[in-house]
């Protein structure tokens, strides 16, 4: 008599399935620049979860520009681009600004922002926005590292987002990383921007760590948004002492998703 571990049969048959996935759909997009596309065999899945983390609570911001950034890759021109949150999220990071917005390149028309009150309710909103055919992208944001945002619930989101070929971003703040079923998992981390010249205010820019690659190699690059022509570009990161300040607080653990009113 031969014992079986089901647990494990499970996931050969889990990681099985997601291979065929990952191999059945071929629709991409890129970054704009060899530096970067190289590790990826034939360009980021579009049909697929790629998930985004702060460093710190500090890179908060430098995480969702870098998101909107992914999603303006990925997405076709005027398309709708769906961002799901949790009520705690919006709280803790803020509201997207519409000029900040027009910054980074996207028009804000094209942003369709859904409040939820509980991490299922983000799940469930962002799971039928990518069911949606002519969705550009949908940007996942719940807030830290909720029990339903598990392996099966990932994976999910992954099948839904190859059947219908609309990219899901997992935008992770004040989150750590845990098991899913995500494509790509980047850390990102604000860098210094270079200046244009006259002292005017230069490009955004990404600290990014690919740590995770289901198609490839990961690495570390410093990147510039070139927000003008939606490419990201390799640059060399500033040298010389930088004066690191406290200006933010830690996250906050989650005390209740109702609304103090």
């Amino acid at each position: 008599m031969t014992t079986v571990d089901l647990a494990a049969l499970r996931r050969d048959i889990a990681s099985l399935s997601e291979q065929n996935v990952l191999a059945a759909h071929r629709s991409a997009f890129d970054f704009g620049n060899d530096a970067i596309d190289h590790v990826f065999r034939d360009g980021l899945q579009r049909g697929g979860v790629h998930e985004i983390f702060a460093d710190e609570a500090g890179d908060a911001g430098a995480a969702t520009g870098f998101v909107i950034a992914l999603a303006l890759r990925a997405s076709a021109d005027q398309s709708p681009i769906v961002w799901v949150e949790e009520d705690f999220t919006a709280q803790e990071h803020g509201f997207p600004y519409a000029p900040g917005l027009q910054n980074i390149g996207l028009d804000p028309r094209r942003l369709i922002i859904v409040r939820c009150a509980s991490p299922q309710d983000v799940l469930k909103t962002a799971s039928d926005s990518l069911g949606i055919r002519g969705t550009g992208a949908v940007i996942i944001a719940p807030w830290s590292n909720p029990k339903c945002l598990d392996l099966t619930a990932s994976r999910k989101l992954l099948l839904t987002a190859q059947q219908t070929d609309v990219p899901a971003f997992l935008l992770r703040l004040g989150a750590s990383p845990s098991e899913n079923a995500a494509i790509t998992r980047w850390l990102i981390r604000a860098a210094p921007s270079q200046s244009s010249g006259a002292n005017a205010p230069g490009y955004p820019a990404f600290d990014a760590t690919l740590i995770r690659n289901r198609q490839g190699m990961t690495g570390h690059w410093t990147l510039q948004w070139e927000s003008d022509d939606h490419v990201f570009r390799q640059i060399q990161p500033v040298s010389g002492t930088v004066v690191s300040t406290s200006a933010h607080r830690p996250p906050q653990t989650r005390k209740s998703w109702a609304r103090p009113y």
